[in-house]
């Protein structure tokens, strides 16, 4: 086997190992940054609830047992999104090296057809129900709580104000975090004896003659949820059926489902799946980031070599302005100055990367109106590679100009032309084609600030948002193709610049 090859297959063998480090510490600090998905949906929720309550609906998070209802619904989310175990089983439940259960609704026709296996499940939820409208029946009255297979009463404002200073103001801290902070706030208030439950703390409800009867009535219903809920455990474990809150029946299994059997997932924000929804924006991204990219080169190489040839000509003063001008600004400035200008005008469009009635557009019109729309983004892309890859070719191509095998040529009476292009031109792109790699993977990545700025849907805009919003999911699809079209580019880098340069050969042998 050559140097060249084992090369090569070093760095195919390595990019499974490198893809498993990156995902793992970004999905490892996504898990403990603040503000996750279960977050963001206690958010939502607190804002419907502030809507409601302002649009005199009533309800939200102040009424009776809302938070214990929320508590069910975000553990649902947490189970989801593998939230409720730890980051390494989280995350090959992710990859899908590890099984996780999948829950499955039963369908209408199945609980029909096998209405002798349901029928156990069906008379458990009726009786559950049951049993709960008693219990809540029986405890609304006194607004007393049932949890944790205890009757607990809320404090007395005078009790609150006994409580000491650190326990209230700790208290109030950790309920006001929400969801993500409860098992702490729980784990705070039990040596004190108490809970927390519709936004004040809670005691235990102390036996008197006043109490006995209630506590008594309502040990003997928590008692039958009790068993109510190990009955239901054990058709779960052994049929795999699982009741939900409103009675319907799924069937629970475990399964192998993640990125490597292509599954990535479901962006809650979206509500569709993630795999469809990046590939909706791959398009997008691609057509301007693919533009820019060749545009970039088809421009920066000749100014590059004419730089080079006119080296300290007013030509290359007035040149080198331009790049550096446009790399000293941010590539969404310029688009905010093209939009303020050109656009504002009414030159080009203000926004968005198609006209609205494309449809109704024949095709010599619909390419107009791309290319129109393409004018602004693609400067902006372009601005900041001009200066770069231009420079680079500059400096490139007159350090070759200086080289023996150039004077060589000169000596032997060959045309300028013929030595910079067949001679030169080939040996300066080498440390431009180092960066295809790299160049892919931004290329489809897209630029979230200009896309932003421009109003494009593509590739940035989504990662962006879906890093504001935590939508784990997608971040993590977008994470998975960026690193493998990265890896991939950076090898199809190498394999560039030896086809380039005979000189080089990888792996220790060098020509």
């Amino acid at each position: 086997m050559s140097g060249m090859s084992a090369y090569f297959i070093r760095r195919l063998l390595l990019v499974p190992v490198t893809f498993l480090a990156i995902t793992f510490l970004v999905y490892a600090i996504l898990r403990i940054a603040p503000g996750g998905p279960v977050e963001q949906a206690e958010a939502a929720m607190k804002i419907q609830a502030a809507r409601g309550e302002a649009g005199g609906s009533g309800g939200g998070l102040s009424s009776r047992n809302d938070l214990m209802l929320d508590e069910s619904a975000l553990k649902d989310l947490e189970r989801y999104y593998a939230l409720d175990k730890p980051i390494p089983i989280g995350y090959a439940q992710w990859l899908g090296a590890a099984p996780r259960p999948f829950r499955t609704r039963v369908p209408a026709a199945n609980l029909e057809k096998d209405a002798a296996t349901f029928a156990p499940l069906k008379e458990l939820y009726e009786r559950r129900a049951k049993l709960q409208t008693e219990l809540d029946d029986l405890l609304a009255a006194k607004e007393y709580l049932a949890a944790k297979g205890a009757v607990w009463r809320p404090l007395t404002e005078a009790e609150v104000k006994d409580l000491p200073k650190h326990v209230r103001e700790k208290a109030e801290h950790l309920a006001a975090a929400g969801f993500g902070k409860a098992a702490q706030l729980e784990a705070f208030l039990a040596p004190h004896g108490l809970t927390w439950a519709n936004s004040q703390p809670y005691k235990h409800l102390e036996r008197s003659p006043e109490t006995t009867a209630l506590l008594d009535q309502a040990g003997k219903l928590l008692g039958a949820l009790a068993l109510a809920s190990d009955l239901e455990r054990k058709l779960k474990d052994e049929h795999g059926y699982e009741l939900s809150r409103d009675g319907l029946i799924y069937q629970v299994e475990p399964r192998f489902s993640g990125i490597l059997q292509g599954d990535f997932g479901r962006s809650y924000t979206h509500s569709r799946g993630v795999l469809g929804l990046i590939t909706s924006r791959f398009e997008i991204s691609l057509i301007f980031g693919l533009t820019g990219y060749l545009l970039a080169w088809i421009v920066c190489v000749p100014l590059g070599v004419l730089k080079a040839v006119r080296h300290g000509s007013v030509f290359d003063s007035f040149t080198s302005f331009l790049v550096l001008l446009g790399y000293s600004v941010p590539g969404y400035v310029v688009a905010m100055l093209l939009l303020a200008t050109l656009a504002a005008n009414g030159w080009l469009p203000l926004g968005g990367y198609q006209p609205p009635n494309i449809e109704q557009l024949s095709w010599a019109e619909a390419t107009l109106e791309r290319v129109r729309y393409m004018i602004i983004p693609v400067t902006a892309y372009v601005a900041g590679q001009f200066a770069l890859m231009t420079m680079l070719m500059k400096n490139s191509v007159m350090e070759n100009l200086t080289a023996d095998y150039v004077r060589t040529a000169f000596a032997k009476g060959l045309t300028e032309r013929r030595v910079i292009f067949l001679h030169v031109l080939r040996n300066s792109l080498i440390p431009i084609t180092a960066g295809i790699g790299g160049a892919i993977g931004l290329l489809l990545a897209g630029s979230f600030l200009i896309e932003k700025t421009t109003n494009i849907p593509g590739m940035g805009l989504l990662g962006f948002e879906a890093l504001l919003q935590r939508d784990y999911p997608v971040v993590m699809g977008i994470l998975v193709l960026s690193v493998l079209i990265t890896l991939i580019g950076n090898i199809l880098s190498d394999l560039v610049w030896a086809a380039i340069d005979p000189r080089i050969r990888f792996g220790g042998q060098q020509a």
